[in-house]
């Protein structure tokens, strides 16, 4: 993981316990090797789901501006993990939850929900 990638992770571990123990369980589980940046950052987006209601407004515009800043990456890795394991994740996550999608796509920025949008039309 490049040190950008470890930084932008570490953003989410730092704000959030449980984030930071859904990390630490998935780069444990993949030991020696490196956890696959998808899965990781899907982890990521699976636990916040989890816990956005326990959020306060200051603390979700924080995060999914962060989301954000990621899909505007200009290293490609990042942007890639970001759009194909976290905001997919956010997507799938709420599927069948309109209450629970309408609180994450008011949240995301431009890029990350044009990529969810494209997402959760997929195959339709």
């Amino acid at each position: 993981m490049t040190k950008l990638i470890d930084d932008y992770v570490g953003v989410f571990t730092q704000r959030s316990d449980h984030i930071k123990n859904a990390v630490n369980r998935c780069v444990e589980y993949w030991l020696p090797e490196q956890a696959p940046l998808i899965l990781l950052f899907s982890t990521i987006g699976k636990v916040l789901v989890k816990q956005l209601d326990a959020l306060n407004d200051d603390e979700k515009t924080f995060l999914f501006q962060h989301i954000e800043d990621g899909m505007c990456s200009n290293e490609d890795e990042l942007a890639s993990a970001v759009a194909t394991g976290l905001v997919e994740s956010l997507v799938t996550a709420s599927d069948g939850n309109d209450e629970l999608w309408k609180d994450i796509e008011q949240h995301l920025g431009s890029e990350s929900n044009k990529h969810a949008i494209a997402w959760k039309n997929f195959g339709q």
